[in-house]
């Protein structure tokens, strides 16, 4: 019989191993997606970020309580907290960076003429866009229409009330809107 989610984070927290391998089969495709999605434009450490999230799932097993909530928010909200740490941290550490810098360096980050032509379908863009976003806003449209959580779920993950959630959805999408048709009319103009 197929364990559940709660019983293995249970489990996990007496030191069950093997209860973390069956977190890990089942739950490493989402949180990888997941932790890509987030980061990804940030950085290439996803891979280092997502062991990370891991290794923190097997760490804090025993603050787990099954009474707060289900597993699969837990696992989220752990894995979704990670990243905007990870986020904070890396802007941090960039800003400080650049201001060592001297600012007639070119951009090695703005994209070259090749990149910007292979842009052309909407569904990629939109991924793209959606790191333009507050990180606050970037989490709950990642989680609500590439993970496809319920507004509940992610209230639970990002430890807000449903509406704040909602509202979080329209703004996200309303920028996303905005930068699209900006992006679009640029390239009409050329």
């Amino acid at each position: 019989m197929k364990r559940t989610d709660e019983q293995l984070l249970l489990e996990l927290a007496r030191g069950d191993k093997s209860a973390f391998r069956e977190i890990y089969q089942t739950w490493s495709p989402a949180i990888y997606r997941l932790v890509k999605r987030m980061i990804a434009a940030k950085s290439d450490d996803y891979d280092e970020v997502f062991q990370e999230v891991m290794l923190r799932i097997w760490k804090n097993a025993p603050l787990y309580d099954s009474a707060k909530g289900r597993a699969k928010g837990w696992i989220y909200l752990v894995a979704t907290r990670h990243c905007l740490n990870w986020l904070e941290s890396k802007s941090t550490r960039c800003k400080a960076r650049e201001s060592e810098l001297d600012e007639s360096a070119p951009d090695v980050d703005k994209p070259g003429p090749e990149e910007i032509a292979a842009r052309n379908e909407d569904a990629k863009r939109a991924v793209e866009l959606l790191n333009h976003l507050p990180d606050d806003l970037k989490q709950v449209i990642t989680l609500r229409h590439l993970e496809d959580l319920s507004i509940d779920e992610i209230a639970e993950i990002a430890q807000v009330p449903a509406g704040t959630v909602k509202s979080r959805i329209f703004y996200g999408l309303k920028k996303l809107r905005s930068f699209f048709f900006k992006e679009n009319s640029h390239e009409e103009k050329n």
